[in-house]
């Protein structure tokens, strides 16, 4: 069986990231042997207020994680 590489894959992502796993995603299809990677964001705006969207807003109002507090120790 003969594989093949795409020389020049483009990448999808949406927006609700910080583009870390485009960038990532890039970096491994580029030491893989790509001679170039295309990223395409793909996202959409949420209208505040639109009555159905505002669970959606209050859900991510506050932060998941906290960046003051250590992963390892608490």
């Amino acid at each position: 069986m003969r594989h093949t590489f795409c020389r020049l894959p483009l990448v999808l992502d949406d927006t609700w990231s910080t583009g870390s796993r485009a960038q990532s995603l890039a970096h491994a299809l580029k030491i893989s042997g790509a001679s170039s990677v295309g990223v395409v964001v793909l996202g959409r705006h949420v209208n505040p207020e639109h009555a159905a969207s505002r669970p959606l807003l209050k859900a991510i109002e506050e932060p998941v994680f906290d960046l003051t507090a250590c992963a390892v120790e608490g």
